[in-house]
């Protein structure tokens, strides 16, 4: 299997990962709450892991080997990675905060 196939398969497996991780950890609570249930919790380690899932497989999905998020000697992150991350801190952020309006508008206090 050439590099270039291990690269977009690793960013297929990594959207699948974020998709899944963001559907029971935050759309099935937030599904939960609009149902009324008394009691929602959900996983903070979700709003991280969630954007750079999907970041990173979007990422390796569309530029496979392409994508130098790192410097050749794979210590330091490059400036397009640099550039991932804080699309991800974004992201993160803004995921965060609407999540937090939908449940103050449904009633529940965090």
């Amino acid at each position: 299997m050439s590099d270039s196939v291990k690269y977009r398969l690793g960013g297929v497996i990594l959207l699948l990962v974020g998709l899944a991780v963001g559907w029971f950890f935050l759309v099935g609570p937030l599904q939960a709450a609009q149902g009324g249930a008394a009691e929602v919790s959900y996983s903070l380690r979700a709003f991280i892991a969630v954007p750079l899932c999907l970041v990173f497989g979007l990422g390796f999905l569309a530029m496979g080997p392409a994508l130098h998020y790192r410097n050749d000697a794979h210590t330091n992150l490059s400036v397009t990675g640099w550039v991932l991350f804080a699309v991800v801190a974004l992201l993160t952020a803004a995921g965060y905060v609407w999540f937090q309006q939908q449940f103050t508008a449904l009633g529940y206090v965090s």
